[in-house]
């Protein structure tokens, strides 16, 4: 890598879409910039990952109480039917994770190296 401003703006470019909202920032030596979009992402995939684990954890529960079966089919419409009352604070937790996702790829993108 040249370490050319250019080079430096893909590398920051690929990092802010393909590893973690803000993290191009940090390349670009715009550590309080990437934190206005790394923070609340994290926040916001933390939601996101518990309301998923409760919901694997209220399944594996019924597996292991027989109530139920190994069936693929079966599970899958359970996690369904579990997801369906999730409520708001999902929904807005996942728009939060892609706004921050795609409010860091513009900024990064217009970004003056």
């Amino acid at each position: 890598m040249s370490g050319s401003p250019l080079s430096k703006r893909k590398l920051a470019l690929l990092l802010s879409g393909l590893v973690f909202p803000g993290s191009g920032h940090f390349v670009l030596k715009r550590k309080a910039r990437g934190c206005l979009f790394l923070v609340p992402a994290l926040i916001a995939l933390v939601i996101v990952l518990r309301q998923i684990m409760a919901r694997l954890d209220q399944v594996m529960a019924q597996i292991d109480n027989g109530a139920l079966p190994l069936d693929v089919q079966l599970i899958v419409e359970k996690v369904d039917a579990l997801s369906t009352n999730d409520g708001p604070a999902m929904t807005v937790a996942v728009g939060v994770l892609v706004a921050c996702w795609i409010a860091s790829l513009i900024d990064t993108f217009l970004i003056k190296p």
